[in-house]
């Protein structure tokens, strides 16, 4: 009799441990390899084509969503690729180059000859398709905060009567960049001019020698076009908008015939609501004017019978 009741025992216990151990936990790990494997492929095509912009967006979110830190996002980069985009549409690169001063500043370098003929101070036709896009490039970013154009020289002596030195042309020159700008649409409250003449040099000259570098001199003949942006989370806010999906025309007029549908639907739910309060007022009032009935008749009746015991008390009989 012991020895069934702990052969019993034994083979409840083995059933427990068979029960206890549950071989579908290798599940829950499958998934997470499979979830990271996902977001790892994911990664690595957004990143076949390489850009930047989406790049810098792309490793935001990454460590938003892993609780990791980083850095904003560029305002200045962001500015620069979406003028690089518009002027490599329109073949317009050469002669202009964009540096990324910062984080939020972006500098327009337009060479000399770019925007001027020699010795000119009023920016030639040929030059205004080109800046124009910028200016529309300008125009579509969101805050900037500053634009400043600055006009540089080289060390030539100037040869007209009109201008008398390389201040004088270099502001000039930048003058007349931020007058164009102004008239294209550019608020003038963003824009500011500065002339260096021959002060800011980025090459010299002269060689030990002496002679001459005619390379660097055209390299000194600039305009620079710099821009400072506000901050950078309005930019990237900016940016994912830009990413976000371009609706259709027939999903616009679904979302606008929808958007027409609500209001209605808050009109007539605001209509129901009016006219259910003001049944349940003259329901109230009803119940109020019955109930005024009711005393009213009460009291008529009451009178009616001390009229009638009023009457029978004078009566001869009762005398």
């Amino acid at each position: 009799m012991g020895e069934r009741n702990k052969r019993s025992r034994v083979h409840l216990d083995e059933h427990e441990h068979e029960m206890a151990h549950d071989e579908s936990n290798w599940l829950v790990s499958y998934a997470d390899m499979m979830t990271l494997l996902f977001g790892f492929f994911v990664l690595m095509y957004s990143m076949s084509r390489f850009d930047n912009t989406k790049f810098d967006l792309v490793r935001k979110e990454v460590a938003k969503y892993f609780g990791g830190n980083i850095k904003e996002v560029s305002a200045a980069l962001l500015a620069e690729q979406k003028i690089m985009n518009i002027l490599k549409g329109s073949g317009d690169l050469n002669g202009v180059e964009i540096i990324k001063d910062g984080n939020n500043t972006l500098l327009l370098k337009f060479d000399g000859e770019v925007l001027f003929d020699s010795g000119a101070v009023e920016v030639k036709e040929a030059a205004k398709p080109n800046l124009r896009r910028v200016v529309s490039a300008l125009r579509s970013i969101e805050g900037v905060n500053k634009i400043a154009v600055e006009g540089h020289t080289d060390s030539d002596a100037i040869q007209s009567g009109l201008v008398k030195s390389n201040w004088e042309l270099s502001s000039l020159r930048a003058s007349s960049v931020v007058r164009y700008f102004e008239e294209s649409g550019v608020d003038s409250k963003l824009l500011s001019a500065a002339g260096f003449g021959s002060s800011h040099p980025l090459a010299p000259e002269v060689d030990k020698a002496g002679a001459p570098i005619p390379a660097n001199k055209v390299l000194n003949r600039r305009v620079v076009v710099a821009v400072t942006l506000d901050d950078a989370e309005a930019a990237y806010k900016l940016q994912q908008k830009q990413f976000s999906k371009q609706l259709t025309k027939e999903e616009v007029e679904h979302q606008q015939r929808e958007a027409s549908l609500q209001e209605k639907m808050k009109q007539a739910q605001a209509r129901f609501d009016e006219a259910q309060k003001r049944h349940k007022e003259q329901q109230e009032q009803r119940r109020k004017q019955q109930q005024l009935d009711k005393l009213q008749r009460k009291i008529q009746d009451l009178e009616n019978k001390a009229q009638k015991f009023e009457t029978d008390l004078n009566s001869p009989a009762a005398q």
